[in-house]
């Protein structure tokens, strides 16, 4: 299966995963033309996708959504979430345990974010596993376990503490992202990834790195530092083009 986060960051979130009956959407956070032009910079040619699957409900998630719901795409998400949204109708499902979504596997679990129950998801189509967490503030038995046998990560490493405190943003928000339901640092990505790195995940993709308060060469750094002795692949996105395409299985 291929992998390709089409942005991540503040501005907006969408990744493509491949399956055997076409493409879906993991997040709606650019318009379908977004998509559309961000996946052609990466070589894939997508005229439509099978579903969209929703990890949670913040605007930079979900802008691009209403033009697939009135497209008629098949919408997924936490039963929270489609609460949060209003979604509604027979093309509405909710991610309940292990869901089949366009002939994937799709395993959800929660994630501790400040929002109405967010999920991190494993999607796998049999031969491989892709591990979807951003957007949380700490990490879990949960987050651990749901994980398991994913060969691609796509993982949060938000913000440097130093930057962050030295920064702009008001004390509020400052606690807010270092809190427990905010987002992850680099150096506790780095530290759950030396731990996932040891079930055999293959790949890594850096998501939602703040353009504030991280670098990305910082974040890429710091992470590295603590998977010295693994030998798979690590990777940036970025918030204004797509990432590599990743293959597992």
């Amino acid at each position: 299966m291929r992998f390709c986060s089409l942005g991540s960051g503040s501005t907006g979130n969408a990744h493509l995963v491949e399956g055997p009956r076409g493409y879906v959407l993991v997040d709606a956070g650019f318009s379908w033309r977004g998509v559309r032009s961000r996946a052609r910079k990466a070589g894939i040619a997508l005229d439509s996708v099978e579903a969209v699957i929703l990890t949670h409900e913040h605007t930079d998630h979900v802008r691009g959504l209403g033009t697939l719901v009135r497209r008629g795409v098949p919408v997924y998400g936490s039963r929270g979430t489609l609460a949060a949204l209003g979604l509604k109708g027979p093309k509405v499902h909710p991610l309940d345990g292990e869901t089949e979504i366009a002939g994937l596997r799709v395993r959800s679990f929660p994630l501790p974010h400040d929002a109405s129950d967010p999920r991190g998801l494993c999607i796998s189509d049999g031969e491989g596993a892709v591990g979807i967490v951003t957007d949380l503030g700490s990490i879990t038995d949960a987050v651990l376990s749901g994980l398991r046998g994913c060969g691609v990560l796509l993982f949060e490493a938000n913000h440097d503490p130093e930057l962050l405190l030295a920064g702009r943003y008001p004390w509020h928000l400052k606690l807010r992202i270092m809190g427990p339901l905010g987002h992850l640092s680099n150096g506790e990505a780095g530290r759950a990834l030396a731990l996932l790195a040891s079930r055999g995940v293959r790949a890594v993709l850096l998501a939602h790195i703040s353009r504030e308060n991280n670098r990305p060469g910082l974040a890429l750094e710091t992470v590295a530092r603590h998977l010295r002795d693994w030998d798979g692949s690590l990777y940036l996105t970025y918030p204004d083009r797509p990432s590599a395409v990743v293959e597992d299985g």
